[in-house]
């Protein structure tokens, strides 16, 4: 099934959240749809440096309470810390956003949240990159949640605790497979997840509405790192049904994106 074939292999630990990534943290002009963070009341760091960046001492990107730290990050990576979206959510722009490299500093005068934090950092790229980016929706491969034969969907052991999804990568053995660990968390959630490994939307049409714990174990059906995939391990699609009942189906429909609709490159500090 060419729906199941993926070549990138999440790392380990991955920790989903059961809020949809991005939501209510973007200010989008109805009129074109084109998001800015240049208004009055925009957040914004007291301090910024902009650097071009060569990557001699890796890539790396850190949220601090009181600053912003990327070091050899190109402008697209910028937008999708900035933005909280996936790299399949982003296109347009010249091909310098996505090749050339910045070292970026930015810090604030008080501890701050990673969201306000994720603001200000727009408010730098519009700023400094005189970036806009615009909201618009083109057809491509969109994928169904349902729920078949549901099983191993068990009552949350701690209620009380955040809802999560985390990955655990087991390689072991010399051949590599993950598992998907679920604690309280939601379908919407799975469907989030999901829609990270697919490269997808994904939306839930499960009708179960609770919170439940639950484990996924899966493999990718290529090598990664020199590693084969564990052949006594089911690709997702398969897992998902044999083990936990529920089913991924691939359709066609409206694909949201964001769209680099104006950028310049960066001025000076």
């Amino acid at each position: 099934m060419a729906a199941t074939r993926r070549t990138s292999h999440l790392v380990s630990m991955i920790v989903v959240s059961a809020g949809v990534a991005g939501a209510a943290m973007l200010s989008t002009s109805p009129a074109r749809g084109q998001a800015s963070a240049t208004s009055a009341s925009a957040p914004s760091f007291d301090a910024a440096s902009i650097k071009p960046g060569d990557g001699a001492r890796g890539i790396d990107f850190r949220f601090f309470p009181t600053r912003f730290v990327a070091t050899a990050l190109t402008l697209e990576q910028l937008i999708l810390q900035a933005y909280g979206i996936e790299a399949r959510e982003l296109t347009g722009g010249p091909d310098w956003v996505r090749g050339d490299r910045f070292d970026v500093t930015a810090m604030t005068s008080q501890d701050v949240s990673r969201e306000r934090m994720q603001l200000m950092l727009r408010t730098l790229l519009a700023e400094r990159f005189n970036l806009q980016i615009g909201r618009e929706e083109r057809p491509g491969t969109v994928y169904s949640l349902t729920a078949r034969n549901v099983k191993n969907l068990t009552p949350p052991a701690k209620p009380d605790e955040p809802s999560r999804i985390a990955t655990r990568r087991l390689d072991e053995n010399g051949v590599l497979s993950y598992r998907a660990e679920g604690h309280n968390a939601t379908m919407a959630a799975l469907a989030q997840y999901l829609a990270a490994h697919v490269r997808a939307p994904v939306t839930d049409e499960t009708k179960l509405t609770g919170n439940y714990d639950f484990i996924i174990s899966y493999a990718y059906d290529t090598p990664f790192g020199g590693l084969e995939p564990d052949p006594n391990v089911p690709t997702m699609f398969t897992a998902l049904e044999n083990q936990i009942g529920l089913k991924l189906t691939a359709g066609k429909g409206p694909v949201p994106v964001w769209v680099v609709t104006r950028v310049a490159k960066p001025t000076a500090n």
